[in-house]
């Protein structure tokens, strides 16, 4: 059994009037508790941190399966967007019990004790593993992150629970441990599976004291650092093989993965042990990733291997980038800015107690997906256990792109970035195909990460987002970790050249395409040579089709010049699909005009062709990142120019 109340609020709360009401600000309660920070004034920082812990604590309780007759259900986390149970939902066991230690509430103890039930009863196997699901996989390299969670449960909370419980997961924490011994090797699914290991193993040896675990996370560690970053510091091995190279010199990259799952286990890892060689590369690595956080806490992943888990914030079913980026950002102040925007982010993502799959998502009447808010919270928890928020950083420090630093390129990923004026861009010609080998789902090569030297990105610093990739073909690469498309309007939001006939040849297709970028004078300028090619790399039967593009970026405005030569018994298309909410207004001027007004100002954007077709009288929605859009579109005659320009309205 639990504690009582009674005792429950004597372990976890000095001084709290009401047991079970809602505290704004948790972090300020002390704790009796010897493993609970010391008491103190918590920081506005802290207090955000706290706060959005305890929303998505709330929202997942809400969801909480109980009652039911078959007790197989309950204790899960009903998802509403993909009306299943997720068979990783035992993770919320950390967050839970966390905020029931904080707040002396007795509701998340228990709401903690019956999802890990609800594992037991239905993921967890006899070898020591957990499972992926229930039925859609049985993938057993998630162990490796339900070991993680209850490891730090046990490790900062485990006082809030009576003997027996603590004693059973304590044994149950030893059996997943053993299973992973003999499971993990450094060539165990993606990178993120060994490389989360290190941390898992590491804990593992803590909390069950036992110090082989401690030499199977260095060994792993270091198998990492010595094999598996490239020399601009990114971790590959998001994609097999491991340590393959593309025809164009690439290595298999998924920011996603990278930020918000991998790096933030390995300098958990760094840290406890106090690993200097594995902190010293994670440091790099880091620096490295950062460069790819955009100004309003987004991480641009419009180029990664696994983008289909694109969600702006970051990635769909990791743990979030905080854990990393604070716990080492004694090293270097950004670390922690770069965080706090992207919880700001993630907050201004938050309704109804859940984190949505993207900014439009909630807008969009889209529900949430369950599988974000309890991954995060993970990652939230870490850094309320683990952080110190005594000293304020003030004033808060820019970011790399937050500056106008012209161009820079990452050839490991083949990708430029753009920083000019108030203008942030990323070009691709990214060139590694994802196939999924160990996840249940779609997998094949028929949709992924764009390429052919697209226009993946454009930010304005004052407008937000204004143009972004998505997947090439949208496809549920992973059939429970995705979601589905409801009812509505979706279309690729890439900007592409198109031509659909009975299938659909498009210039992101291309993998072959050539990219060049040079910055003279008061501009920046690509250009990308390739062919229209389907998801799958198929030219038209009747003859291949050539298109050029060229982006000029300055102070002032963006231009756009696309091209295509061979010939097409259908019309070729240029479409740039504008990010719009269906609250912005959208107004025609003249047919080669369109104003698109947000809340931050005005987008203006022009063309020198005859005219736009006509709008749409609906926006149209991709899962990928998660936004609205209002497709702007050219019919596009071989051998023509035609240009399109974006600028801000001025003030």
């Amino acid at each position: 059994m639990a504690f009582t109340r009674r005792e429950l609020l004597q372990l976890s709360t000095a001084g709290a009037a009401v047991l079970g009401a809602r505290i704004a600000l948790p972090e300020l309660l002390p704790s009796a508790s010897p493993r609970m920070p010391a008491p103190m004034a918590a920081s506005s920082e802290q207090e955000l941190y706290a706060s959005l812990l305890h929303t998505w604590c709330d929202g997942l309780v809400a969801r909480q399966v109980s009652g039911m007759a078959d007790p197989m259900f309950n204790g899960g986390l009903l998802c509403a967007a993909c009306a299943l149970i997720h068979g990783r939902c035992g993770d919320a066991v950390y967050p839970l019990l966390r905020v029931a230690h904080t707040t002396g509430d007795e509701k998340y103890l228990r709401s903690a004790v019956a999802v890990h039930e609800w594992s037991e009863r239905t993921v967890s196997r006899p070898d020591g593993s957990w499972v992926n699901d229930v039925s859609l996989s049985t993938w057993q390299g998630i162990t490796v992150f339900h070991a993680v969670a209850l490891a730090e449960a046990l490790a900062h909370h485990g006082a809030i629970l009576d003997s027996a419980t603590r004693a059973r997961w304590t044994d149950r924490l030893a059996r997943s441990a053993k299973f992973l011994d003999g499971f993990i090797t450094i060539e165990t699914g993606n990178i993120n599976y060994p490389v989360t290991a290190s941390l898992a193993f590491l804990l593992c040896s803590q909390v069950l004291g036992n110090s082989h675990y401690a030499d199977r996370a260095h060994n792993l560690a270091h198998q990492v650092v010595e094999q598996q970053f490239t020399a601009s510091s990114f971790l590959f091995g998001e994609g097999h093989p491991l340590n393959g190279i593309s025809p164009k010199g690439c290595r298999p990259v998924d920011l996603g993965y990278n930020i918000e799952e991998s790096l933030p286990s390995l300098a958990l890892y760094a840290k406890l042990a106090s690993d200097q060689p594995v902190l010293e590369q994670v440091l790099a690595a880091l620096k490295t990733h950062i460069e790819f956080m955009l100004p309003d806490g987004a991480w641009d992943n419009s180029w990664g291997t696994r983008n289909y888990k694109w969600s702006w914030w970051g990635s769909r079913t990791s743990d979030g980038c905080h854990p990393g980026l604070v716990l080492l950002s004694d090293h270097d102040s950004r670390f922690r800015e770069a965080a706090r925007r992207n919880l700001e982010l993630m907050a201004a993502c938050t309704h109804n107690g859940l984190l949505y799959g993207g900014p439009d998502y909630f807008v969009h009447n889209d529900p949430a997906c369950v599988h974000h808010t309890f991954t995060h919270a993970k990652a939230l928890a870490t850094v309320l256990d683990r952080a110190d928020f005594s000293t304020e950083i003030t004033p808060r420090p820019s970011l790399p792109r937050d500056e106008p630093y012209g161009l820079r390129s990452f050839s490991d990923i083949g990708t430029r970035l753009a920083a000019i004026g108030p203008w942030r861009a990323t070009v691709t010609e990214y060139d590694w195909e994802y196939v999924e080998h160990v996840q249940a789902g779609a997998g094949g090569s028929s949709g992924g990460h764009v390429s052919g030297g697209a226009l993946a990105l454009l930010f304005h610093k004052r407008l937000g987002p204004i143009l972004t990739a998505s997947m090439t073909q949208y496809q549920m690469i992973e059939i429970s970790n995705q979601q589905a498309y409801r009812t509505g309007s979706h279309i690729e939001l890439t900007p592409r050249i198109e031509c659909a006939a009975t299938e659909t040849y498009a210039s992101v297709n291309d993998l072959k395409a050539t990219l060049t970028a040079n910055q003279h004078g008061g501009s920046i300028v690509f250009e990308a040579h390739g062919r229209l090619l389907t998801a799958s790399r198929q030219a038209p039967s009747s003859g291949d089709i050539a298109y050029h593009f060229t982006y000029t970026l300055n102070d002032a405005r963006v231009e756009i010049v696309a091209s295509v030569t061979g010939s097409t018994p259908v019309p070729i298309r240029f479409i740039v699909p504008v990010l719009a909410r269906a609250s912005d207004r959208v107004e025609q001027p003249d047919p080669k005009t369109v104003r698109v007004t947000k809340p931050q100002g005005t987008l203006i954007v022009h063309t020198d062709a005859p005219g736009f077709e006509p709008l749409p009288a609906e926006r149209t929605f991709n899962l990928v990142p998660g936004f609205e859009a209002i497709p702007l579109s050219l019919v596009l005659e071989p051998g023509n120019e035609v240009r399109v320009y974006l600028e801000a309205a001025t003030a």
